[in-house]
């Protein structure tokens, strides 16, 4: 019998509902530890061959052979995988999100809104890599644009710096280290890939990280460019400088 789990009455919540165009429907509830934001499974995850930690284990991942049975991340996006492995990818539906802020509504493809479920699960799901995205995850902007992206990115990762330069630390303001932190995440969501691919089915999840995997793989080589166009924004700053 599936074991339940109870979710705290304060978690953090964010349902997906998506309604295609030839009628039928799937909800997806996600939930998240208010403090730590940390998934919070409904059931015990039991895993699966695809899921162990040595099946197409990332070249960035710190756990050593045989240190778990899972990968935490294979294992939280497991149930997602399911739902939407006999889904193509270009299908189009009419996605409602649910948070406990306020509600969100998108026409848009199945890629589009299996991605941004992604990028819930994949920083909440106990992956030491994907965890430093993590404080993104309290503020999450479904179906966000590239310039959006930029802009929680890079923010989060100053306000991270502030937080580090306040205990004593030595902050980076070059984003130096954003760019290191996405070369890694570029190497997760490939093993993440390769993992999804050793499954029969159809493209939805292989393509939803592929749209994850774009940004990754954007960061290092132009930020700087993304961040100039953000600069336009900050004049009231700048004017203020003069």
């Amino acid at each position: 019998m599936e074991e339940k789990r109870p979710i705290p009455e304060d978690a953090l919540f964010f349902e997906y509902q998506f309604k295609f165009e030839d009628g039928t429907e799937q909800d997806i509830r996600i939930h998240l530890d208010p403090v730590t934001l940390e998934y919070i499974p409904e059931r015990t995850l039991a895993g699966d061959e695809w899921t162990r930690l040595d099946h197409h284990q990332c070249n960035a991942c710190p756990f050593e052979a045989g240190a778990r049975a899972d990968c935490p991340l294979a294992l939280c996006i497991e149930d997602l995988v399911k739902v939407f492995q006999e889904k193509f990818s270009y299908e189009r539906a009419e996605i409602t999100v649910e948070t406990n802020e306020r509600t969100y509504f998108k026409k848009t493809t199945m890629q589009k809104g299996l991605s941004s479920i992604l990028g819930i699960l994949m920083v909440s799901s106990g992956c030491p890599v994907m965890a430093k995205l993590r404080p993104m995850v309290r503020f999450h902007l479904p179906f966000c644009s590239v310039l959006e992206t930029t802009f929680r990115t890079t923010s989060t990762y100053l306000l991270g710096q502030f937080f580090l330069m306040q205990k004593g630390k030595a902050p980076d303001f070059t984003f130096q280290g954003l760019v290191d932190i996405y070369r890694d995440v570029n190497m997760v969501n490939k093993g993440m890939g390769d993992r999804i691919r050793s499954m029969a089915g159809k493209d939805a999840s292989i393509n939803a990280l592929i749209v994850l995997d774009m940004f990754a793989l954007d960061i290092p080589l132009s930020i700087e460019e993304h961040i100039k166009d953000l600069e336009p924004y900050f004049s009231p700053y700048l004017v203020a400088m003069a």
